[in-house]
């Protein structure tokens, strides 16, 4: 027994004709009578009886029809709902960002939302560790970070894809010493002050704590407040270079983000960046389009 067959036997009963249903579902006369008959041998009963004037149910096909009535409106049912609740979520879309991308979103969600009037935009910003340990398909669509890849791989639940890669540097203000500088090694960070941003274990600081010594003049885990340290004192903080293309005291020229080398220009450092999801769900829609917008202003 199949969907098909109950929506055939339903069709001939209120027809009172197979030819008649058949014109209304668009087959042939043959392909109904076939299905119903590997239906009645199935159940071992006869649901019509056939004849000249017309095709009425048998008492057991009555039976039988009623219950197809049933399952279909329940089935219609069922469907209408999961509809609603695609469209409900296409409505709004839930965004968690690492605290990188505070003023990336600006403009990316300011353009997707000009696309996309019908949609309503929920972003969530926090720092790296806590997206990736309360990241769930209940709570959001879609998040971004950077991130090596072999972080990532120790959440096998999520999907990921990579967007893009940034290059790393240090943000410092006019009363750095470094202020001037066109690019930075390890070496020249060496027994500088620092400003870091907590739980940032896994991401830029991790890549040079081993070779550098530095003395910290704050942990916070506000962006902003870091940012206005830096451009006050003389201490410097790791940064992705598109972290801060918005922010507005760089148009000030009163901070500047330097690129990091190991040896000369030539020999800059990256980090990937993800956008990760649900591996069960996959991506929606409006995810694929917010991750457009968000690449465009990595690369503008």
């Amino acid at each position: 027994m199949n969907f098909e067959q109950l929506e055939y036997i339903v069709y001939v009963a209120s027809e009172k004709s197979i030819s008649k249903a058949a014109e209304k579902l668009y087959i042939s006369t043959s392909a109904i009578s076939q299905s119903i008959s590997q239906l009645e041998r199935e159940l071992n009963i006869t649901i019509f009886n056939r004849s000249r004037i017309g095709t009425t149910p048998t008492p057991e096909g009555n039976i039988v029809i009623m219950k197809a009535i049933n399952i279909l409106s329940n089935i219609k049912q069922l469907n209408e709902e999961l509809f609603n609740l695609n469209i409900k979520k296409e409505k709004q879309l839930k965004i968690a960002a690492a605290t990188a991308f505070f003023d990336i979103f600006q403009e990316a969600v300011t353009n997707f939302n000009l696309e996309n009037p019908q949609i309503s935009i929920d972003v969530e910003e926090m720092l790296q560790e806590q997206l990736l340990k309360s990241f769930n398909p209940d709570r959001y669509d879609v998040g971004f970070l950077p991130i090596e890849k072999e972080e990532l791989d120790k959440y096998p639940k999520l999907g990921k894809k990579l967007i893009s890669r940034a290059r790393v540097g240090i943000v410092v203000g006019k009363n750095s010493k470094l202020f001037n500088y066109e690019y930075v090694t390890p070496a020249d960070l060496n027994n500088e002050k620092i400003v870091i941003l907590k739980n940032t274990k896994n991401g830029i600081v991790k890549k040079f704590s081993k070779c550098i010594t530095n003395h910290v003049i704050l942990t916070t885990n506000n962006p902003r407040l870091l940012l206005n340290v830096v451009k006050e004192s003389a201490g410097f903080s790791f940064i992705h270079e598109f972290t801060v293309k918005n922010y507005p005291t760089f148009r000030n020229d009163e901070l500047k983000v330097i690129p990091i080398t190991y040896t000369d220009e030539t020999n800059y450092i990256y980090q990937d960046i993800w956008a990760i999801y649900s591996r069960e769900h996959g991506l929606s829609s409006s995810s694929s389009e917010i991750i457009k917008h968000i690449l465009f202003q990595l690369n503008k």
